[in-house]
């Protein structure tokens, strides 16, 4: 990935195939990737295993997922794109990623300059003083 990729970032989704035995192995590449990158420790992460409903050609096993999500204290959730049934996951990705978001930092899409957060405080300080309340 290009390093411009992961600046601001919010949240990581790292997907893997259960059906695709390399595509599990190189999570923890990913992972690094991110490390390597600045991605701070507050941006909420998630390991997702799609493609579940194929069950009969699965190559990773669900407790080996587990026990990779467990090492770096990431959700886990397998999924399938295209099972009805399993749109309760997709929605309990997303609401996890919402949840972790809300909960640890504030959203916040640009980085205010040095000179607009004084001119937000001479703007606080005026209508402070400016109140007669």
């Amino acid at each position: 990935m290009v390093e411009h990729y992961y600046r601001s970032v919010h949240a990581i989704i790292f997907v893997y195939d259960v059906t695709n035995l390399p595509s599990f192995e190189s999570i923890p590449e990913w992972i690094e990737e991110c490390s390597k990158h600045s991605v701070g420790p507050l941006v909420p992460r998630i390991i997702v295993g799609n493609k579940c409903d194929l069950r009969e050609h699965r190559q990773v096993a669900a407790s080996a997922a587990h026990c990779l999500a467990d090492s770096y204290n990431f959700p886990l959730f397998e999924t399938s794109a295209k099972d009805p049934a399993e749109k309760e996951h997709v929605d309990a990705i997303f609401l996890t990623l919402a949840y972790r978001l809300k909960s640890h930092k504030p959203l916040r899409l640009k980085q205010l300059s040095e000179s607009c957060v004084r001119q937000l405080r001479d703007q606080r300080e005026q209508e402070t003083m400016s109140c007669q309340c």
